[in-house]
């Protein structure tokens, strides 16, 4: 009891000292670390990285996009300049609608937030469209530079579906389309028929386009491949004796195969395919057929879309020697085989209508009749027989080598001898007077 009563008594003395000022214990730890705000990384959430701002918050997004990732984890630093709440409402619909990517591929952009300790946290979640196409085919382009390769090479390939995001292009839907059937126009052989082009146009930001492509080619896959196969190794320089000519005549050839070895129908339907194999086409097929000739003639040759009476007519126009000139297939099919070919402008205007603003002015001075003059035989010379009639005979050449005799005058013709007058006629006798 003594010595309870004693450890009692030493612990209130030592009280004092524990709790007192002047406490061995007493001293101050001061910890200071530097902020570091999470890293970008991969879970299973998708990426996760820190923004400072809307406009990081708006790019991360974009990203996730770019990615194709479903979702990721977005963590607002803690010196956030903004309402992160706010923000992040805003961000994922100015995405959607501000960027032509996302407009294009993405059906929805959801998110949660979370505040763990001094900053929020925002798990996104990305719902894409069906119909969007794979994200690696989509063709990137900084401008419209170059577009035009990408759309022939898809026809060229048969492909039915091109996507292409330019970041800076002023090009319409309709400017793509038309861009397409220009392509397949100038050079008829890309495809076997004119495709039918579908274009869907998603706008962005500035000046940022998206163009989902469609091609629809009329047939099933298999016989486009063996009809294609058809027109891509048809040789029409074989048929023509072409070699050698100048320009006017190596048209005039395309033109006249063309006029003897195809029919003009125009119910028939217009291709280069159906003009070249199938042998019957209307105004729009030898019109395409021609540029496609003229084009392997190494000749500049365009297809005219117009109007002749009133109804839509198709004709070339065909650079020769530096002048153009109106050259119609169809124009000598049941006519003569020049009513169509090298005419100007003057002369096509009394029948033929088109948009002149379009196409080169043609003023050239050639002529089917000049050309086909050019084609025959220099004509004898006419002599004069002594009877002053003229006659078509050739005129004797000198001889090469002289005859070493001297020249001999040239005889005079001899002249027939005058005939005798007539005698004058005598009076009549005066009869007898009884």
């Amino acid at each position: 009891m003594k010595k309870q009563l004693l450890l009692f008594l030493g612990l209130l003395l030592l009280l004092p000292l524990l709790c007192g000022c002047t406490s061995p214990f007493e001293k101050e730890y001061v910890s200071v670390t530097e902020y570091v705000p999470p890293v970008q990384n991969e879970g299973d959430g998708g990426e996760r990285v820190t923004v400072r701002n809307m406009a990081e918050l708006k790019r991360a997004l974009i990203d996730m996009v770019y990615a194709g990732s479903t979702g990721g984890s977005i963590a607002f630093d803690p010196n956030y300049d903004g309402n992160a709440q706010e923000d992040m409402e805003s961000a994922c619909w100015q995405v959607r609608t501000q960027d032509s990517l996302c407009a294009y591929c993405v059906r929805d952009l959801s998110y949660e937030m979370e505040k763990i300790v001094n900053y929020y946290e925002s798990t996104v979640n990305i719902d894409y469209t069906s119909y969007a196409a794979e994200l690696s085919s989509i063709i990137q382009l900084p401008y419209a530079v170059g577009v035009e390769d990408y759309l022939s090479t898809a026809m060229s390939e048969n492909r039915t579906r091109l996507t292409i995001l330019i970041r800076a292009s002023s090009y319409s839907a309709e400017k793509i389309k038309s861009l397409a059937l220009e392509i397949y126009r100038s050079h008829p052989t890309i495809c076997v028929r004119e495709p039918q082009i579908t274009v869907h146009m998603y706008s962005g930001s500035a000046r940022q386009r998206l163009y989902d492509i469609s091609f629809a080619y009329g047939m099933a896959d298999d016989e486009l491949i063996r009809c294609k196969s058809q027109l891509v190794n048809l040789d029409v320089m074989s048929n023509l004796d072409a070699y050698g000519l100048d320009e006017p005549h190596r048209a005039l050839a395309a033109y006249s195969f063309l006029s003897q070895n195809c029919i003009w129908n125009e119910h028939a339907k217009g291709s280069c395919y159906d003009a070249l194999i199938n042998g019957e086409t209307n105004s729009e097929g030898l019109a395409l057929a021609y540029v496609e000739m003229c084009h392997q003639l190494d000749l500049d040759c365009r297809i005219v879309y117009g109007q002749i009476g009133g109804k839509d007519h198709c004709w070339n126009i065909v650079r020769l020697a530096g002048d153009y000139y109106h050259v119609d297939v169809s124009a000598c099919c049941g006519g003569k085989l020049g009513d169509g070919f090298l005419k100007n402008d003057e002369q096509m205007w009394n029948d033929y209508r088109w948009s002149i603003s379009n196409y080169p002015a043609c003023s050239g001075g050639l002529s089917y009749a000049q050309l086909v003059a050019e084609d025959k035989p220099e004509a004898p010379a006419a002599v004069q027989n002594p009877a002053g009639e003229q006659k078509d005979t050739p005129r004797a050449e000198p001889s090469a080598e002289p005859s070493g005799q001297p020249d001999e005058p040239t005889p005079e013709p001899e002249q027939s001898p005058e005939p005798d007058p007539e005698p004058e006629e005598s009076p009549a006798p005066e009869e007898d007077k009884a």
